[in-house]
Parts: C-alpha cells; sequence; structure tokens
C-alpha cells in the first residue's frame, strides 16, 4: 500500500435532460479518507458527465457530455487543463462528439490523438422509404452510434476529426434499438483500442493506422458475445495479454486473450452472483445488472458492481490461467433504498480507499481497501453539493 498522499478529486453528476447548477464537475481535497470541497465553480458546468479520463503526461482532463440535446445538437466532448496547485479546471476546447449519450473516451499511447463513443438513444423518427421492388415501407431509423477518432493538439486541446467509423446491428437489451458502443479502453501492451458494443451485443478490437489516421477493425473483430449479453465495460490487465468483460444483459464476467494483431479469444467465464441466490437479472431495465468494473493496479484484484443489488464482488484473478475465483461480496447501505444507485467507482492513489457514488442518495460511499485488496466500509459516507454523483477520477497532487 502507498503512502497518504492528497490528491485531487472529481465527480461528475449524471442524469439526462436535466437542468440543474448542480450538473457538470465538481472539485475536491481528498486526504485520508476525507473529502473537503474545493470551492471552484463547476466545470462543463450543464453537462451529464458519462464518462472521464485523465492525461498524466499534460495533466489534461477529458469528459463527454452523455446527452441526446444540447446547444450543438448532441453529445459534445472537453478537455480541460488541470492546475497542479489548487486543481482548478480551465477550459482548452469544447468539441461536437458527432453523435448521442456520447459515453466513453481513451487517448492512444503517444497522446496526439483521442478515441470517442457515442451509445445513442432510444429516440427515433419514422421515414418512408421505396424499395427495389418499388413498395414504399415507413422505417423507424435512430441516431447514428460510432466511434470518433479527433487528432490532438500539443496542449492537449481537442482538435480536428480524423475519421468516424459507424457500428450496427442490434441485439435483446433494446429490441428494435440499433448498436450501442458503451466504452473504449485502450492496452496498455499494443496501443488497441478494445470498444464494448452493448447493443450489438459485441466487442470490437480497433487499431490506428497513423499514415491514413483512420481507425481500422482488428483480426477477428468484432466478436459476438451472445444475443441478449450487451457487454458493458472492460478492463485490461497492465502487464498481461488479458482483459475482463462485464455485461449488462447477464450475469457473467469473461476473462479474454488476445494477440498483438488485437485477435481475442475467451478463456474464462463465472456468474457475478451465485446460482443460489434469488434475483432477477433484468438487463437493460431497472433493476440487477452489472455497472462498472476495475481491476487493481495490482493486476490481481478485480472489482465490479452490481446495480439493484448495490454490492461489489471482489475476485483475485490468475494471470496465468485466466481464472477469477471470488473472494468477497460488499453490499452497500442504501439510506432512501434506491435499487439502481451504485453506478461507477475509484481507487484512492494510495490504494487505501475506494471511492463509490451513491447517484440517487446524492452522496459518497468511503471504503477502506486492506493489503489483500478486500473492502470495508466504515460509515465515512461523505454528503456532496452535487446532483447524482457518478463517474469519479482522482488527480495525484
Amino acid at each position: 500500500m502507498g503512502q497518504n498522499r492528497e490528491a485531487f478529486l472529481y465527480m461528475g453528476s449524471w442524469e439526462h435532460d436535466y437542468s440543474g447548477e448542480e450538473l457538470g464537475i465538481q472539485s475536491y481535497r481528498f486526504l485520508d479518507g476525507k473529502i473537503e470541497k474545493a470551492g471552484k465553480p463547476a466545470a462543463a458546468a450543464d453537462a451529464c458527465v458519462g464518462a472521464m479520463y485523465y492525461d498524466a503526461k499534460r495533466n489534461v482532463l477529458y469528459c463527454v457530455d452523455e446527452t441526446e440535446s444540447s446547444a450543438s445538437g448532441g453529445g459534445r466532448v472537453f478537455a480541460f487543463q488541470v492546475d497542479g496547485e489548487t486543481g482548478a479546471l480551465t477550459l482548452l476546447s469544447e468539441v461536437s462528439a458527432y453523435g448521442t449519450r456520447t459515453s466513453g473516451l481513451a487517448t492512444d499511447e503517444s497522446g496526439k490523438y483521442l478515441l470517442v463513443t457515442n451509445h445513442g438513444g432510444k429516440r427515433f423518427v419514422m421515414r418512408s422509404v421505396r424499395g427495389e421492388d418499388g413498395v414504399y415501407r415507413f422505417r423507424r431509423e435512430y441516431d447514428e452510434t460510432n466511434v470518433v477518432l479527433y487528432a490532438l493538439e500539443e496542449n492537449g486541446a481537442i482538435g480536428k476529426v480524423k475519421d468516424i467509423v459507424g457500428h450496427s446491428g442490434c441485439g435483446t437489451l433494446n429490441p428494435d434499438i440499433q448498436a450501442h458502443p458503451h466504452c473504449v479502453r485502450r492496452s496498455p501492451l499494443y496501443n488497441l483500442f478494445c470498444v464494448c458494443d452493448k447493443g450489438a451485443d459485441a466487442v470490437y478490437m480497433y487499431r490506428i493506422d497513423y499514415g491514413q489516421e483512420k481507425l481500422v477493425l482488428c483480426e477477428g473483430s468484432p466478436y459476438c458475445t451472445g444475443r441478449g449479453s450487451a457487454p458493458r465495460y472492460c478492463v485490461f490487465h497492465p502487464r498481461e495479454k488479458l482483459f475482463v468483460i462485464n455485461y449488462e444483459g447477464m450475469n457473467r464476467l469473461s476473462v479474454f486473450h488476445y494477440e498483438e494483431n488485437g485477435k481475442m479469444e475467451p478463456i474464462f467465464t463465472t456468474d457475478v452472483i451465485p446460482e443460489n441466490q434469488e434475483y432477477t437479472f433484468k438487463g437493460g431495465k431497472r433493476g440487477v445488472v452489472s455497472s462498472d468494473l476495475m481491476l487493481h493496479p495490482d493486476g490481481v484484484h478485480l472489482y465490479n458492481i452490481t446495480r439493484g443489488l448495490n454490492q461489489i464482488d471482489v475476485y483475485c484473478l490468475n494471470a496465468d490461467t485466466g481464472e477469477l475465483i471470488h473472494g468477497q461480496t460488499l453490499e452497500l447501505p442504501m439510506e432512501k433504498g434506491g435499487i439502481d444507485t451504485i453506478r461507477s467507482f475509484a481507487l484512492s492513489p494510495d490504494l487505501k480507499y475506494m471511492l463509490t457514488g451513491a447517484m440517487k442518495e446524492d452522496r459518497v460511499i468511503v471504503l477502506s481497501v486492506d493489503e489483500h485488496g478486500h473492502l470495508s466500509y466504515a460509515g465515512k459516507d461523505a454528503e456532496v453539493e452535487m446532483y447524482h454523483p457518478a463517474p469519479i477520477l482522482f488527480v495525484p497532487e
């Protein structure tokens, strides 16, 4: 475990189609399990913050606005310079996401490019279309869902769009709706990018063609994970050719092995909830559903949130075999009885604490992490002056 270090703490408000001064990113200081408001005004104050990403090389925080409607006509992407002394966020750029419900983002290894996923929503328009047989039909059309490649400026500001790759296909999470590329994560080994598409029930692996400044689909992609599975998040092992996926549509965690060319295959699966535990896994409906997923920097301890049950499960990942061994289930107290409350979490820089936002209760739960990666709750809740805290990001001072 590391030494106690003060850190800047950023939390984003997540709520679609809400207008209020509590939205955006709020700034705090964190030391030894205690949260203090930094007194800074909210950044991206009118945004539904779906995800945040920190570029430590340039001290830049990126975030997405996961909305269907904004001044730009859809989702947005922001870049902020982090003040190393005060933690204040200074806007570098705000650009269109070229999609709606913008949900994930990651930079490449060089720091010259940014990838963003647009998840899309449920709204649609009806359009008359004449087929090749001459017959007119009335067709339902949704917003485009895609992965966008931006160039980044020297200071980390978001530059021009270099490529947009559309996703297609639909599963059973939301029947008759389009693809939903939900997250993008970069492999620490080969500069590959994994995209989980919970609408197409598939996992995609991309690489960047730097000569053409284009996204290229890797060999074997997309990998279909089963109808109705809805892969939600992925996390890469920091040193081995492994990544783990959770699902919004079924009670499962999967461990994949991947190669330098991006080809992937599952090598282990396990149930999140034991067979003898009563529950109803409702997929995309409000109920029991996997939410966030995180792998400890040690590459051993894996954490998975299950909304509805409001619990965090801890596993040990065997890097040699890919096996996940369940070690702990921690049920979190919900004061207002919310069933769709726990959405995301983050580890403090000293690895001694985990913070998770009780979104529907407007508070943050502080958990202790021991040397074995296990969690304990000591009632260290923090009331926060913000609406629906969801994504959480630490930046070491």
